[in-house]
Formats: C-alpha cells, structure tokens, sequence
C-alpha cells in the first residue's frame, strides 16, 4: 500500500495509559542510561531483568527475559523479548518475538514477529508483515496501516486514514478509515465488520466476512459513527451536564479551600504582584504560553527528550489549572475587601463561581478567561523573580490575639 506524508492521530484511551507508562519509566531512569549514540544488545548475551535503554539508535540481537523499554530514532529488536516491549522511536522494527504485548510510538513501525498477547501501534505509517502472528488483539491509529499478519487472535481496531486488510481475524472488526479501506484477497473476519469512512470498503476477490458489515458514510456533522455508541453517549452527557458542572464546580472550590490553606501566602504575593504591575504580569503570562509549547517541541525533536517535553507539558497544564485558582481568588477579593473586610474562602468561591460564569459566553468568554489566566500566570514569575517588592500591604484593621485561643479583629474604621 502506497504510504503517504500525512500523518492523522486520533487520541484515546488506550493511547494515554501506554504513553503515561513510558513517559514514567524513561523519567525516572537514570542519566547514564539515556545515552546518545549507538546501543547494541550483542547476539548471545540474555538479559535475565528489565532493560532500558535510549540512543539515537538501538539495536537488540540478544534476548531479555524481562521487559524492554526502549527510545531512539531507530530501534531494531531482532532478540527475543520475554515481557512487554514498550518502544518511543522514528523508525521502528521489530523482528524477535515478544511474549507479552507491544505498545509502539512512532513514524513508522514493522512488526515481523510472533506476539503472545496484544498490540498497540501509534504511527505515521505501519506493516504487520505475513510473518507476524498476534495471539490477541491489534489496535491502531495513525495515518496508513498494511496488515497482513498470519492471524488476529482476539480483534482488530483501526483509527486512521489508509488501510489495506490482508490478514484472517479471529474476532469481529471495527474501523475508522478516513480515505481508503481495501481488504486483500487473503483477508478473513471471523465476526462482524463495522466500519466508517468516506467511501466504502473495497473486497478483493477471496476476501470473507463471517459476520454482518455495518458501514456509515462519515459526513461534516458526524465524527464518529452510531454502532460506536458516540452518539448515544454524548446525548446521555448532555442530559446531565448540569449535574457535572454543579459538581465539578464543587470539587473546583474543594481543591481551591486546600490550596489556599497550604500556601497562604503564596496566594497573598501572587494578588499583590497583579496589583502593583498588572501590565508586566500580562505580558510575562504572554511569555510563558509561547516558551512552553516551543521548548515541548524542541526537546520533542530530539526523541530523547520526548521524556522532558512530558514534563514540561504536565508541569504547565498544572500551571494553567493554579492560575485560574489564583485569579479567582484575586477577583474575589477585590470585591468582597471593601465591603465585608478580608474573606479569603468566600473570596475565592465567588472568583470561581464568576470565572465558571464568563466561560458560559461562547468565544468571547474563553477570550476572557485566557486573558485572565495570562495575567496570573505572568504574576507567578513576577512574584517569585523578586519577593521583595511584594510585600503584604497593612491591612486596615488591628489584629489582636485574644486569650483562651480566640481571636478578634476590631477594626478601626468601617469600609
């Protein structure tokens, strides 16, 4: 099958529990083992635990008993790998056999090899030679898929635009081919066929179907088709969204409670950063929102620091999340000071609940709450680039502690 440039990824499930796992595993390896260069596993030498390893390029032709992860711009597993093979690559070739299952990122990606259990391939371009045998189930997303692996033990999913199906499966189908789906003379489902895609399926002579074929033509308004359920779903989600918003809100100001009692004052130095140079705080948050995505990307490249592109983007997703907590709190009370003096928990459920209030205006409020979230984020740096300058102004009132544990506040003057 003709392979083609573009790449469609479709995101999942699936796909964010395997990319979490080898985010994990490759953060938390050691320095040495994220080598530049050339790795090899010699011919003969067996690995009797896990193995990790990332280079430009890697190469395995001895055996491992345990699991392998592994990252690089070339990867080549020819040696038996007893566990599960995790790999992050350019190009990918697996060749051993794999007693376990494959969870694969990359651009392109061969799988020549016998599997004991389950695949998972994310990839520009992919082929299941007639080599390959899976005992359990095939799933895929990326742009183009040749499969025409020996036999699909247990199912077959496929998320992407080329697909050419030349392999017998055991189970039933389900496919989302946004171009092009041909099933070879060789192909034979042992189930039900369900697919979507803009034209229908092509059947070689030879081709079989056990089951029933259910095709729905993918139009503009529909993204998904109805045997996948989406509908049915969205339409029950819709019935109660009122109660997952009421909620959600609630959790929001749990968590807002919890993070304003931990650091008190880190919510105090953020609001007087914004109060004293609103237009360095702005443009600061306009700095941090055009570094992130370009130093994720940069570090992307690399392969090697996909790992490090992770973290940054986990770290600024919790920023962005802090921030809005943060500016909430600085509307809050900003209304609520000169009236009814310093209310900190209500403070912040009110800038939450106006927050949420602004987001229910389309466009124009998800304007607004970028531009909010930009002058808190910029507050962030500034208030913790220079401490000294935000400083707590007095408040207008005494604060005496009473006996007996007790506390109150006179003030001198009514606001």
């Amino acid at each position: 099958m003709k392979k083609i440039p573009g790449v469609n990824f479709y995101f999942f499930r699936h796909w964010r529990v395997s990319l979490g796992l080898i985010f994990f595993i490759f953060y938390l390896v050691p320095a040495p083992v994220l080598a530049q260069g050339y790795e090899l596993l010699p011919a003969g030498q067996v690995i009797g635990s896990d193995f990790i390893r990332a280079a430009d390029t890697v190469q395995i032709d001895g055996e491992i008993k345990g699991d392998a992860f592994l990252a690089g711009g070339l990867v080549t597993v020819n040696g038996p790998v007893d566990g599960d093979l995790f790999v992050v690559g350019g190009k990918v070739n697996i060749n051993g056999p794999v007693g376990n299952s494959i969870r694969v990122l990359a651009g392109d990606v061969s799988v020549n090899s016998t599997v004991g259990r389950n695949v998972l391939l994310l990839c520009g371009n992919c082929t299941v030679t007639r080599r390959a045998t899976i005992s359990g189930s095939l799933l895929t997303a990326g742009g183009n898929l040749e499969l025409s692996a020996a036999k699909i033990g247990r199912g077959f999913r496929f998320l992407g635009s080329r697909l050419y199906l030349n392999s017998e499966i055991a189970n039933e189908a389900f496919v989302v081919a946004d171009r092009e789906f041909l099933l070879g003379p060789m192909a034979s489902i042992s189930g039900s066929l369900k697919y979507t895609g803009s034209t229908e399926a092509v059947l070689e002579p030879g081709a079989t179907v056990a089951g029933n074929i259910a095709y729905q033509k993918t139009t503009r308004d529909e993204t998904f088709p109805r045997f996948f359920g989406a509908r049915t779903v969205l339409s029950s989600y819709q019935r109660i969204k009122p109660l997952t918003d009421f909620l959600g809100f609630v959790v929001s100001a749990i968590i807002g409670f919890i993070l304003l009692g931990l650091f008190p004052r880190g919510f105090e130095k953020v609001v007087s950063a914004i109060e004293n140079r609103p237009y360095a705080s702005f443009g600061w948050g306009i700095v941090v929102v055009l570094m992130v995505p370009t130093l994720a990307l940069l570090f992307a490249i690399t392969l090697i620091g996909i790992p490090v592109s992770l973290v940054i983007l986990l770290l600024a997703y919790l920023a962005w999340i802090l921030a809005q907590y943060l500016m909430a709190f600085f509307i809050g009370r900003r209304i609520l000071f000169a009236r009814f003096g310093e209310r900190r928990g209500w403070a912040l459920v009110l800038g939450l609940f106006l927050i949420y209030l602004v987001g229910l205006v389309p466009i124009i409020g998800g304007i607004v709450k970028l531009i909010l979230v930009l002058f808190a984020l910029g507050a962030i740096i500034l208030a913790y680039r220079q401490p000294e300058i935000y400083i707590q102004k007095q408040l207008p009132f005494d604060y005496h502690p009473a006996p007996e544990r007790s506390r109150k506040i006179r003030f001198k003057n009514k606001i």
